[in-house]
């Protein structure tokens, strides 16, 4: 197995010879350097510097990778990276749910109260992040490579990744493919190397001035500007060390320092491997990159802004205002259940019947027949001319029975018409001339005749022998009190025992 030192020096002698034909650069300044850190933390294996003939600088650096440390170049899952796409997913449809149901159902978000409208918005909001979260989890632009990652951190002019000949088993390994199609994607070369130091290229660099040009220059802390930096001046040593922190300081480090070994990093640690176990990535050392985008954190901090002002207004609406809200105004409140009493009418109704409101185009009920006035001649006062008379009966002084009103009814079967039930047989007679007036026959019926109690029913038409007719007339009755503009509620049809 190569060790990635060797890979370093195999893969030196190579570029040289490689940009000796490329840029034609001057011998003399070129200047080679393993193993360089920068002042951010950032780590290249190697480092190639020279000047063109053109007199400009030019920088190479490149990553070796042997087998040991294969999960540098090796895909995973960029937890932070999904995890914050799936956050603002859900946060927008969160945002989106709650405004529909704003604009569509307010006395509904209004009747829920504030703990109703949290749990509306965090269930459409987990439904967002788990939505996100099972179907998006394979999407190529979430696959993290440690290598690429640090390489977008800073800019040189090229950038290589040399990898052992046996870090991937295969030249088709999925892992591999991954790495070429990112390193030409990003304009960054790669490189095979053989046991015996041979090098085979994968891919070139790409010269297109498109790539690096977002990302900022570096300045490398190389052996040669150490022992520079610190043969000038030995102060400048103070630059490179972290300063003794005074006696506060080192009581508070003193205090604090077993409570985080002890007790903060061990559940941070265990709750950082749990949230990322299930997503496939284990707690390794080259996860350092896993940043997340700015993009994402506007997005779930602007939906969540554009909910709050939303439910601050269902929050103080009163119920007072709820009814007043006119959700569908082309609607005729009076459609609307319970607003006004519908039904057949009842002993003891619970409200006005409902009012049907005409059509312009309806066409004119007919008009009411004018009958002419009849002028009723004042009668004369006649003196009586006593008249002899044989009573037969022998009972001069009894009174004659009055008519009675259950005759025509009593011991009849059949089905009847009733229009309307009312307490005074005054109400009733004024509703059964309305009738007569516009030419539907109707009539009185005390309701003790058909052992209804106290009150009085108005009937139309007659007493059917089959209840399909008394139905059939109820209809046409219906029709006619429509167009008259009679009509209060619907027609029963009732059984005559």
């Amino acid at each position: 197995m190569q060790t990635e030192d060797a890979i370093k020096r195999a893969f030196l002698p190579y570029l040289k010879e490689f940009y000796r034909y490329r840029y034609e650069y001057r011998p003399e300044s070129v200047h080679s350097e393993l193993d360089n850190v920068s002042a951010g933390g950032l780590v290249a294996d190697g480092m190639l510097s020279f000047r063109k003939d053109d007199g400009s600088p030019f920088v190479c650096t490149y990553e070796a990778t042997s087998l040991d440390k294969a999960e540098e170049v090796k895909f995973s899952l960029n937890v932070v990276y999904f995890t914050w796409d799936c956050l603002a997913f859900g946060a927008v449809v969160a945002a989106v749910a709650y405004g529909a149901a704003f604009a569509l159902r307010l006395p509904w978000l209004v009747g829920l109260q504030w703990a109703g409208n949290l749990g509306f918005v965090l269930g459409t909001g987990l439904i967002g992040f788990f939505t996100w979260y099972f179907t998006m989890r394979g999407w190529r632009k979430y696959r993290y490579i440690y290598a690429i990652e640090q390489f977008k951190r800073y800019f040189a002019d090229e950038q290589w990744i040399a990898l052992a000949d046996d870090v991937f088993p295969a030249p088709t390994d999925p892992y591999l493919l991954e790495l070429k199609s990112q390193c030409v994607y990003n304009g960054f070369g790669l490189v095979l190397i053989g046991h015996q130091g041979g090098v085979r290229v994968l891919a070139t660099p790409s010269r297109l001035g498109m790539y690096g040009k977002d990302r900022r220059m570096v300045q490398w802390v190389t052996q040669r500007d150490w022992y520079r930096a610190v043969s000038g001046n030995v102060s400048t040593l103070a630059r490179y060390g972290s300063a003794m922190p005074d006696e506060i300081g080192q009581a508070w480090n003193k205090l604090t320092r077993p409570v985080r070994y002890l007790f903060f990093d061990p559940i941070k640690k265990a709750l950082w491997s749990a949230f990322t176990r299930p997503l496939g990535n284990a707690d390794t050392a080259f996860d350092r990159y896993m940043t997340g985008q700015g993009v994402q954190k506007w997005v779930f901090a602007l939906a969540l802004l554009a909910i709050v002002p939303l439910g601050y207004r269902v929050l103080t609406v009163r119920a007072d205002d709820v009814r007043d809200l006119v959700e569908h105004p082309d609607e005729n409140p009076e459609d609307q259940y319970g607003y006004l009493y519908e039904g057949a009418p009842v002993r003891d109704p619970r409200g006005i019947p409902k009012q049907y409101p005409e059509p312009v185009n309806s066409p004119e009920p007919p008009a009411p027949v004018a009958v002419a006035p009849v002028a009723i001649p004042k009668p004369v006062e006649k003196v009586p001319e006593e008249i002899p008379t044989i009573n037969l009966s022998g009972n001069e002084d009894e009174p004659q029975p009055a008519t009675d009103p259950c005759a025509e009814y009593r011991g009849r079967q059949g089905w009847f018409i009733e229009d309307n039930a009312f307490v005074g047989k005054a109400l009733a007679d004024e509703r059964a001339a309305a009738l007569l007036r516009m030419g539907i026959p109707g009539s009185v019926l005390p309701k003790s005749c058909i052992g209804d109690g106290a009150g009085y029913i108005v009937l139309v038409g007659e007493v059917y022998a089959k209840e399909s007719v008394a139905a059939r007339q109820a209809a046409a009755f219906t029709r006619s009190m429509e167009q008259s503009g009679v009509f209060q509620g619907e027609l029963v049809v009732r059984r005559l025992d």
